[in-house]
């Protein structure tokens, strides 16, 4: 018999085991090969607008898919060739050299990894199109998902789980030369030291830490120590919250377990004593990836609780940044007469109001305001239209002086501070105006390159000799969501190209809501699309390494709860202690994620001035429930594992 013929009939013989390794390589093929499937998904790129500028999220995110994905993979494995070392330990008794066993178990490898790709590429072709559709009813298009087959993606898909297989295979091929006999036969058997007595002072340190990381992240936005320190303050927060989080398991943790062993009456309670023991060599042994689980599902809630936040908005921070429909320069007759003609086809009760105001085109010095660029054109309005303008969207206008302005929300993400007031800008004539306020809506579309500022009608009036004298026309309408055609067409009659930049545009003024809204739905459904990918795999990865971690320790501790049985101990006791350490294992990272990125979430609605709590906590809910269902499937298996024999 050979040894491939060997190793088909093993998997043959013993298929419940191998599936146990081949369904974590079949579900991370699928996952990747969808995703990068819609990457080159030609129909998609073709009705997105935006897709170049987001390309590079698309290909960063396919990136740390492949490698989580191999992450999953590697642990995975991992567990699989420790359940095994007694298995080899056996052929070498029988007599079969080191080299024929390695080859015997490469070749499994390798023959699993080919049937983990055929079925993952098979299952990603029939899966694409459910993800297609998902991807484009999230941007908000309306065109009819095709089953498409990219070669692009499955040459991709070979080449990157070719290289992982192979290198799995390696390591397995060299399991037999890394281990002596002895160590094969008795690697279930490894006995652990007692950990060491915690220490307060690190406990300590650990809230010290934490707790110097979200007084940073929590500091007010219009802080001075913002613009002192800015981005080094971010990192450098996100560093004492790493550090603290990896104490915090090291030795708040282990500290709480010994105060509760020193609690007679609750630690010699039932089982508690065998729990909270057992817990002591569990979280000794675990410290790092529990550490490395935490921070993970902290980027994860958080990345996923604000473009939910962002997506779920939508409506609000389009209507905010863009409270026109249409809004353009007046043209000359002849487009005037075809854009009257375009409104009429679109309907005249689809007209909700239309107004036509003055405005002055003109250059000033703003160097004084630092976020907008010196070379903005302004756009001077006077007061009477200000107060037009605000009562007809019913918002309360405020009042101020002789040489003084009125400026508005720019679009800046940072909602919670006030960039303008106090601020100087140089018009012609030596005219210099302070800026009395900043109103925290927008007066124009946000689309278009330009500094609105009010002045009194006085100023406004004396400064019509030197800017440029226009008028804007602007329209709000009841269908602007689906006034595709109306878009385009007043497009056209603009610029050729709708998506061009500015300079291209030339010097006069178009901007309508539909194509902005659209944007956003394209830009914050793909950017929600990646996070829930990502977010889903970094679930897969952490919730792999602790799964296959426990059930690696699971066997270890299978000769204990043999004795335990032994002793008396019943199965309904022997599952009860199981759950509580297991429960405790997996709620650590959770709660730590939990808090971290909850305190992330509310320096950033702060910021944003909006509220997100209510997406986040459904991201939450949403993330717990899948976090709960590991935590049964490893309950399930770990019982299983120890109650045999």
């Amino acid at each position: 018999m050979t040894l491939y013929s060997l190793a088909t009939r093993n998997i043959r013989r013993n298929a419940k085991t191998y599936l146990l390794y081949l369904y974590p390589m079949v579900f991370s093929i699928v996952i990747y090969f969808t995703f990068v499937s819609l990457q080159y998904n030609k129909q998609i790129i073709d009705s997105m607008t935006v897709y170049g500028k987001l390309e590079p999220a698309f290909q960063t995110a396919s990136i740390l898919l492949f490698f989580f994905a191999a992450a999953f993979i590697w642990f995975s494995n991992a567990f699989f060739t420790r359940s095994r070392k007694k298995e080899v330990a056996l052929y070498s008794l029988f007599g079969i050299e080191k080299k024929q066993i390695g080859k015997l178990l490469f070749y499994e490898n390798i023959i699993l990894g080919i049937a983990s790709l055929c079925i993952g590429l098979l299952l990603g072709i029939l899966l694409s199109k459910l993800f297609a559709m998902i991807l484009i009813k999230l941007m908000g298009t309306t065109i009819i998902a095709k089953l498409s087959l990219s070669i692009k993606a499955v040459f991709q898909t070979i080449i990157g789980f070719m290289l992982i297989i192979v290198f799995t295979s390696m390591h397995n091929y060299r399991l037999i030369y890394r281990h002596s006999l002895l160590q094969l036969m008795k690697a279930e058997k490894k006995a652990e030291k007692r950990p060491k007595k915690a220490s307060w002072l690190a406990a300590l340190l650990a809230i010290f830490f934490i707790g110097a990381g979200y007084s940073i992240i929590l500091q007010p936005s219009d802080a001075s120590f913002w613009n002192d320190y800015g981005f080094q303050a971010i990192i450098g927060s996100f560093i004492l919250m790493l550090i603290g989080t990896y104490l915090f398991v090291q030795a708040f943790i282990m500290f709480i377990l010994q105060k509760l062993t020193q609690m007679k009456g609750f630690y010699f309670k039932g089982i508690n004593l065998i729990s909270i023991t057992h817990l002591f060599y569990r979280i000794k042994g675990n410290v790092l990836i529990l550490s490395v689980i935490a921070m993970l599902s902290t980027f994860t809630l958080f990345a996923l609780g604000t473009t939910f936040s962002l997506y779920s908005d939508m409506n609000n921070i389009s209507k905010k940044n863009f409270p026109y429909s249409i809004m353009y320069t007046v043209p000359d007759a002849e487009k005037e007469t075809a854009i009257e003609k375009l409104m009429i086809e679109n309907g005249q009760e689809q007209i909700k109001s239309a107004e036509r105001i003055d405005y002055l085109e003109m250059n000033g010095n703003l160097s004084e305001i630092r976020r907008v660029p010196n070379d903005f054109p302004i756009i001077l309005l006077s007061e009477s239209t200000y107060q037009l303008l605000a009562e007809k969207r019913g918002l309360e206008t405020t009042q101020f002086s002789e040489n003084e302005a009125i400026t508005f929300y720019d679009g800046n993400l940072d909602q919670s501070s006030d960039p303008f007031t106090g601020k100087k800008v140089s018009l012609a004539d030596n005219n210099t105006v302070t800026i009395a306020a900043y109103e925290d809506y927008t007066l124009l579309n946000l689309d278009i390159y330009v500094f609105p500022m009010v002045v009194k009608d006085e100023l406004y009036q004396q400064l019509e000799k030197d800017g440029l004298s226009k008028e804007l026309q602007i329209y709000s309408l009841k269908n602007e969501k689906s006034a595709k055609e109306l878009d385009q067409k007043l497009s056209e009659l603009f610029y050729i190209d709708p998506y061009a930049d500015f300079a291209a545009k030339g010097e006069n003024i178009f901007s309508s809501f539909y194509h902005n809204y659209h944007k956003f739905f394209q830009v914050y459904g793909l950017l929600i699309f990646i996070s829930a990918f990502l977010g889903f795999v970094f679930l897969l990865a952490t919730g792999s390494m602790l799964h296959y971690k426990l059930l690696t320790e699971a066997t270890a501790d299978q000769p204990r709860y043999q004795i335990l049985k032994k002793i008396g101990m019943s199965p309904s006791q022997l599952r009860k202690s199981i759950a509580k350490q297991l429960i405790f294992i997996y709620l650590i990272p959770l709660i730590i994620a939990i808090s971290h990125s909850s305190i992330i979430i509310i320096a950033l609605s702060s910021f944003l001035g909006m509220s997100m709590m209510n997406s986040f906590m459904m991201t939450i809910g949403a993330y717990l429930t899948m976090y709960l269902i590991y935590y049964f499937v490893t309950l399930s298996k770990y019982t299983e594992i120890v109650s045999k024999g």
